[in-house]
């Protein structure tokens, strides 16, 4: 079991905390002493999770983390190579680009995804992006 988290992402006008990475470090201590297997951390609605809080709660987690959030296949490999995270999550792209990993791969330019369509009924936004 997992949980996702994202720190200084704000929604329906929620005010930034001074005390806010303290909280989530103790959050992620508590977590770990639980045995959860990962904490999924997220960069959301443009609030990218700062390096240090990053690296405190690395630190005081012992299972798996994974990052996600404005992603791209050089920011992964770097952030994967310079040890920020276990996993890199790919979400809103995998929409766009049905065939992310093979996109990835080979170097490919990557579509943008509509956010207009994203979980709403029909096609429109999910099956219709081109395979190639």
């Amino acid at each position: 079991m997992g949980i996702r988290l994202s720190p200084h992402g704000t929604f329906n006008g929620m005010a930034v905390d001074p005390e806010l990475d303290a909280v989530f470090v103790h959050l992620v201590r508590g977590l770990s002493e639980l045995g959860l297997a990962y904490v999924h951390l997220v960069d959301f609605g443009g609030k990218v999770v700062p390096a240090d809080l990053q690296a405190d709660i690395q630190k005081n987690f012992r299972g798996r983390l994974i990052l996600s959030g404005e992603y791209d296949a050089t920011r992964a490999e770097a952030d994967l190579a310079a040890g920020r995270g276990d996993l890199i999550a790919f979400g809103r792209p995998f929409i766009a680009n049905p065939r992310l990993v093979s996109r990835l791969r080979a170097g490919l330019p990557l579509a943008q995804g509509d956010p207009s369509t994203f979980y709403t009924p029909g096609e429109r936004g999910y099956t219709d992006y081109p395979l190639e």
